[in-house]
């Protein structure tokens, strides 16, 4: 009698768990976006679009928050787009254009399946050793080029600009922050050139085109 009511009992667990489970699911990808933090498209005709459903394409734009259910499109071959869960900021999903100029489009729930790139971030509330003479891109908009004794490469989230190098904002209103060893943060707006030095000595690069938190 006993292992009949726990087989019972047993059954009439799994079974509420089964029916709650899709709830939860839904509960926690309701509270979860990608954060965009990372833009670059040739023209401003909203080549990098979202929607939901079979809603509207929505213009995406650096700093926007992109639900979990939705869908995005990249309509041109150079043009790129990063994100990051608002739950983990240092992983981050990229999906470039197309080459031979077809458009590139992704539902978010697919994307997530793919392996991230994982960055890292100062500790917050101390100097963290490990980012000293250094500052990291935490968001950007349009196309930046860091230029260094190796080469030259598109700067991306995440990455790490030093001491001894050189940022080249190339157009006109974008914009990259960064954030220092200490946890501070600075926005540089371009078009403008200049050498990392300056910008972790803390120097005015510009009037009023160097914005600090």
């Amino acid at each position: 009698m006993r292992g009949k009511v726990g087989t019972i009992l047993f059954l009439f667990l799994l079974l509420t768990s089964l029916m709650f489970c899709p709830i939860m699911i839904q509960a926690e990808a309701a509270g979860r976006v990608l954060n965009v933090v990372g833009l670059y498209s040739e023209t401003s005709a909203g080549h990098v679009s979202y929607r939901v459903g079979t809603g509207k394409w929505v213009v995406i734009n650096v700093g926007d928050q992109i639900p979990v259910n939705a869908e995005l499109s990249v309509t041109v071959d150079r043009d790129w787009i990063e994100l990051c869960p608002s739950d983990n900021p240092n992983a981050v999903y990229e999906i470039d254009g197309n080459a031979n100029g077809t458009a590139v489009t992704k539902k978010v729930v697919d994307l997530l399946k793919e392996k991230p790139k994982m960055v890292g971030f100062p500790k917050t509330g101390t100097k963290d050793p490990k980012f000293i003479n250094k500052a990291v891109v935490k968001q950007y908009l349009g196309r930046q080029v860091y230029l260094t004794k190796n080469g030259r490469q598109d700067i991306k989230y995440g990455d790490v600009l030093e001491a001894g190098g050189t940022v080249n904002i190339i157009a006109i209103n974008n914009t990259l922050t960064v954030v220092f060893a200490s946890g501070k943060e600075t926005k540089v707006i371009g078009p403008l050139k200049f050498k990392v030095d300056d910008l972790l000595s803390g120097k005015d690069l510009y009037k009023y085109l160097n914005v600090t938190k």
